[in-house]
């Protein structure tokens, strides 16, 4: 008995809109939104530093 259907073994994702490639770009998207995140959290976190090293500066005068 196999626990999953044959006509959902190549169910495309976007109904076939795009061909083969609708797993790409549903994951290509995925991935693009996960490095523009880690970007901003990167970027953050320096201009955090930043500030850090600023307030630390201005207390030792």
């Amino acid at each position: 008995m196999n626990p999953i259907p044959a006509e959902f073994v190549s169910l495309p994702l976007l109904h076939g809109a795009f061909g083969a490639y609708d797993e790409l770009i549903i994951f290509g998207g995925i991935g693009v939104l996960l490095v523009g995140l880690a970007y901003l959290s990167w970027r953050a976190s320096k201009d955090k530093d930043e500030r850090r090293k600023k307030r630390r500066a201005k207390r030792k005068r």
